[in-house]
């Protein structure tokens, strides 16, 4: 690493650490005050709100990098436009894109390290802060939080009806299990008083078994214990699944995967699966348009300029991204679209803006 490289980081690193700690302190404290009077009205202690901000600290750090990055970018390069650094650069024979390259090296470095956050961390700590606002806030029973009425499930060849079931223990209650051959016929019909989850098999106490022989007719029998080989488990149970903002990447695949087999839409999961993967790409995105805007007219724009520009373009990115989501929600675009094409569009604009700066 030469020296150029390690003082335009040094400029950049400065300057990213002071705009994400001041704009981490920003969220926390406004969210701090719109929340605090839920946990005071609801009787909560200062420790549920304190154990709720440090959990949904990940979240606020994967949703503040974008815009870090971008001021941090056009502030440090900024200031040494207005310096003439960059002048002086360029007349030694040093191009733009020489001068951005350690910037979207750290950029992309940047982008792994959220997606890691996203994939790795998010979904744990946004499962920690939701629990706590609904069973300390919004005072959820456990009855209801935990236990599921009249519940009906498809799976690959086989329904389930299930009169409550307790996702805690992993019980289910009053269930009936239809089983049912390529003509859609009811090959096998179990009745149980109830069924409990253990060591990855069901285990059904106390029920029926009418099954179908090859005349046509059936056989019932009776039973006290008795494992039944089901590909389902306790999760397909949970009433609506998770939310997407509670799962990772491959998490979302998967359960997207499950609910189109069982002949449900999944377009909704699909374009969450796809933004998940594509929303952490967007800092190296934000760092490619910095720079290029930064680099476009030698003397800069300022620092109160480029500041002003970086909100501009997160607003214009955020209302594209939440235009594309809504349009793949409906069905307009597919998922991936969806899912990419903000990413696509500003990294046009950032390459474009970077052959100009190059001209």
């Amino acid at each position: 690493m030469n020296i150029l490289t390690r003082y335009i980081l040094r400029e950049f690193t400065k300057m990213f650490i002071i705009a994400l700690l001041a704009f981490l302190m920003i969220y926390v404290v406004v969210d701090f005050f719109e929340r605090i009077d839920n946990f005071v009205e609801a009787g909560a202690g200062s420790r549920y709100m304190l154990v709720y901000i440090f959990f949904k600290l990940p979240l606020i750090l994967e949703q503040m990098l974008p815009v870090a990055v971008l001021l941090a970018t056009l502030v440090a390069l900024g200031l040494l436009a207005r310096s003439n650094e960059i002048v002086a650069m360029k007349t030694s024979g040093i191009s733009p894109l020489r001068l951005t390259t350690p910037l979207l090296i750290c950029g992309l470095v940047i982008s792994v390290l959220s997606l890691m956050n996203s994939e790795l961390v998010v979904p744990y700590t946004n499962r920690r802060v939701n629990s706590i606002w609904r069973n300390h806030v919004e005072k959820e029973s456990p009855e209801f939080s935990h236990k599921y009425e009249a519940l009906w499930y498809r799976g690959k060849d086989i329904i389930y009806n299930i009169r409550s079931f307790d996702d805690v223990s992993n019980t289910l209650f009053g269930v009936v299990v239809n089983q049912f051959d390529p003509d859609f016929r009811v090959k096998q019909r179990i009745h149980a008083r109830r069924a409990i989850w253990e060591n990855g098999h069901w285990l059904f106490l106390d029920g029926t078994i009418k099954q179908m022989q090859r005349d046509g007719g059936y056989t019932v029998s009776t039973f006290s214990e008795k494992v039944f080989p089901l590909s389902e488990t306790p999760d397909d149970f949970r009433k609506g699944g998770n939310p997407s903002d509670e799962m990772s990447f491959t998490e979302l695949r998967r359960y997207a995967q499950k609910v189109e087999n069982e002949g449900y839409s999944a377009r909704r999961y699909w374009v969450d699966m796809h933004i998940k993967l594509a929303f952490p790409c967007i800092s190296f995105i934000m760092i490619l348009i910095g720079a290029s805007l930064a680099l476009w007219k030698e003397k800069g724009r300022g620092v109160a300029a480029g500041i002003g520009i970086g909100f501009v373009i997160i607003a214009l990115y955020l209302v594209t991204l939440e235009l594309t989501r809504t349009l793949g929600y409906s069905g307009v675009l597919p998922p991936i679209i969806a899912g990419w094409s903000s990413n696509i569009l500003f990294a046009m604009v950032g390459a474009y803006l970077l052959l100009c700066a190059h001209r």
